[in-house]
């Protein structure tokens, strides 16, 4: 998923192309995923207008596969490049609707989330092959509270609170059931697991990783390079 704005990284240029030690974002995030034993091909949802562009760069890169913008084709280790919507809910479903007739199993991962590791990636597809939706939590390790106007109302017990992270994964027919109902419905969220618990159907989590940052401000980045700088060494 690279179809967000990033307003709140405060870049001139899409956070996606943002450079992270010596590449884009985006190269970064999509070559975990062309490197691994485990996928087969790999859709990129962009904001509408940009399917060329991250194309490019992606090749300028030599990401593994390729990239080639329209639709994937089910080539082994293929990237495509297809538009997104208005939210990243329409994105998501965009992106489903782009995929292989033939594609059982969906993971569903954040551009602005580069410093993933493979064994994440293992750990999910390994759940997937027996539970149909499953997603990577950390343990909160902050006090939470409960606040309005500006004053504590109460505070939150976190001994079951969890932050959730991607990628998410689904087996196909579930998560496009879900986000079918959630047009239906017109529901509109930002997390595909809670689609998937409104049709009542179990969602299991497995452990996240505490270097799996989601980079939203441009701090993060200087976080995510320490981090990328490490994991390359």
């Amino acid at each position: 998923m690279a179809a967000g704005t990033g307003e709140r990284f405060e870049s001139k240029d899409p956070k996606k192309f943002y450079t992270l030690l010596d590449r884009p974002m985006l190269v970064w995030t999509v070559e975990r995923f062309a490197v691994h034993a485990g996928i087969d091909s790999i859709t990129v949802v962009v904001t509408p207008g940009e399917e060329k562009r991250v194309s490019s760069v992606l090749g300028e890169y030599g990401v593994p596969g390729g990239a080639s913008v329209g639709g994937g084709d089910g080539v082994s280790g293929g990237v495509s490049v297809v538009a997104g919507g208005a939210s990243r809910q329409e994105s998501v479903w965009l992106g489903l609707e782009s995929l292989d007739p033939s594609v059982e199993v969906v993971l569903i991962h954040d551009a602005a989330r580069p410093c993933l590791t493979p064994l994440l990636i293992d750990r999910t597809l390994d759940v997937l092959k027996s539970h149909p939706a499953v997603i990577p939590v950390v343990p909160a390790v902050d006090t939470l509270v409960r606040e309005e106007d500006g004053k504590v109302e109460a505070i939150v017990d976190r001994t079951h609170i969890s932050g959730v992270q991607t990628p998410q994964g689904f087996h196909r027919d579930l998560i496009v059931r879900a986000h079918a109902e959630a047009v239906r419905r017109g529901s509109v969220v930002s997390d595909d697991g809670s689609l998937v618990l409104a049709i009542g159907e179990e969602v299991r989590t497995i452990p996240g990783e505490g270097t799996n940052i989601k980079i939203t401000y441009i701090e993060d980045a200087v976080i995510a390079e320490a981090i990328l700088s490490r994991q390359r060494r």
